[in-house]
């Protein structure tokens, strides 16, 4: 298989540098002035109904707003069908996105989010030029704590994606409904389904697990498809090793016009964030892609699949996590 690690950078990678630099520059001034605004956010939830779990963990909360850079060795495109094909490529991805959450009384929320993903394929191949691919979503979501121990919630996402070879903007839905119950401060039970459908393929994955927290370092996400286990020994440093949603994996139509993430495939890796100031965190992530899920594509099921591919992968996330929602 020819490889194009020695290829000289054309217009598209030299683009690719330029804009990943001026987006983390970008990224921090606007993010400085949202850290106030997100405080009050937290102390109106502190105010509502709302039961968070990890109030006892040095873990931070889930990050509200983020910069990754990502880069894939090489891989090879599939057709919807998993059948692969001759084309090749190499993987550079920026992506940057935002949640913003919004109480609605004292046991509702609503959540709107913006999310931005560039990806450059370098194509090893003789007829194919390289091309990028840009995409974007607003998804929007509703969370409820109906019950002290009971959240529920829904998300729909539209996401479009425009290739550098055509004009024309193409689109698939991404989407989920999940709950939660609380049995204990350091148990959690999750329950719920994630679907993304698109003209190429329908891809539906059951959502089930529990969250465990062991101590104030150490926290269990045993939930089904994105286990993972997390160490934090201290306020300031985090560790996680587990699954993640694979951005390696395309499905393209035949003339390899209109390539759209397959998302049937994920990522396992150890990855490491530290706290900069603030809330704002700098980490990153090592690891390998090609694990594929419990998961109902196309109308087949495929069950777990533990074997890996060769494809390796690297992360940086530069990423704004707000304190934890104080404990009543």
């Amino acid at each position: 298989m020819k490889k194009i690690w020695g290829k000289h950078p054309g217009p598209a990678a030299r683009r690719s540098r330029r804009t990943i630099a001026c987006s983390w520059l970008l990224l921090a001034t606007p993010l400085a002035h949202a850290e106030g605004f997100v405080d009050t956010i937290v102390r109106r939830f502190a105010q509502s109904d709302f039961e968070f779990l990890r109030g006892q963990t040095n873990a931070p909360f889930l990050p509200l707003a983020w910069l990754n850079v990502t880069g894939y060795e090489e891989g090879e495109f599939t057709r919807p069908n998993g059948e692969a094909t001759s084309v090749t490529f190499r993987q550079t991805t920026l992506s940057q996105g935002a949640f913003l959450p919004v109480p609605v009384g004292k046991r509702n929320a609503f959540v709107i989010g913006e999310w931005v993903d560039w990806t450059d394929f370098e194509v090893c191949s003789a007829t194919i030029p390289d091309f990028d691919v840009l995409s974007f979503s607003v998804p929007v979501g509703w969370i409820s704590q109906p019950a002290p121990s009971w959240q529920v919630a829904a998300f729909v996402s539209p996401l479009g994606h425009q290739s550098s070879r055509e004009s024309d903007w193409y689109w698939e839905t991404l989407g989920g409904v999940f709950a939660r119950y609380t049995s204990n401060d350091n148990t959690a039970w999750i329950f719920g389904a994630y679907f993304d459908v698109s003209p190429l393929e329908d891809f539906y994955t059951p959502y089930l697990g529990a969250t465990f927290i062991v101590n104030e370092q150490w926290s269990i996400n045993a939930v089904m498809p994105w286990p993972s286990v997390t160490y934090a020994p201290s306020k300031d440093t985090l560790f996680r090793l587990g699954v993640a949603p694979s951005g390696s994996s395309w499905s393209v139509d035949g003339d390899v016009q209109r390539p759209r993430i397959a998302l049937a495939a994920w990522n396992f890796g150890l990855g490491m964030e530290r706290r900069l100031f603030g809330s704002f965190w700098l980490g990153f992530e090592v690891g390998v892609s090609g694990l594929r899920g419990l998961s109902l594509v196309g109308g087949d099921w495929q069950d777990v699949d533990t074997r890996l591919d060769n494809t390796g992968f690297a992360w940086l996330t530069f990423n704004f996590r707000p304190e934890q929602v104080p404990q009543r």
